[in-house]
């Protein structure tokens, strides 16, 4: 159900800024894997996430998911009124999130987010640390 979908990725960065370990591998599916492209590295089941977590140096950094988007489910009825859903719209969703370290660096993450069964069963991260804008194009940007 796409709600409560939303709702876990919620969940899920909440867990990650409490260190409540136990409440984010109920977030996840028995065969949920984690990738992060720029490092070339997966993580495979909740376990090894948990554990990776738990020995994280210097503790996990704060996440603040500014924007989650995904698709809520649809529903359809044909002329006859036969109720019908349309099924995958929900299953998938992204955040948005700026990222602070405990060395004081700040970052910014995109995490892609698949559901199979009510839980989060595949994900990939894309992070950047935040950077200066150059002065040599001024005179074209807007900053935020």
């Amino acid at each position: 159900m796409s709600a409560s979908n939303r709702q876990a990725v919620e969940k899920y960065w909440q867990a990650v800024n409490a260190r409540d370990f136990d409440g984010l591998v109920k977030l996840l599916h028995p065969d949920y894997v984690w990738e992060m492209p720029q490092s070339g590295e997966r993580v495979r089941g909740a376990q090894k996430n948990r554990e990776m977590n738990e020995n994280y140096p210097a503790g996990l950094p704060d996440v603040d998911a500014r924007r989650i988007t995904g698709s809520a489910d649809k529903w359809v009825t044909t002329p006859s009124w036969t109720v019908l859903k349309i099924s995958g719209s929900g299953d998938e969703y992204t955040s948005e999130s700026r990222v602070s370290y405990a060395d004081g660096s700040v970052w910014q993450a995109v995490d892609f987010f698949r559901f199979r069964d009510g839980k989060i069963d595949y994900q990939v991260a894309y992070f950047a640390p935040t950077l200066p804008a150059p002065e040599w194009r001024a005179q074209w940007v807007e900053r935020f």
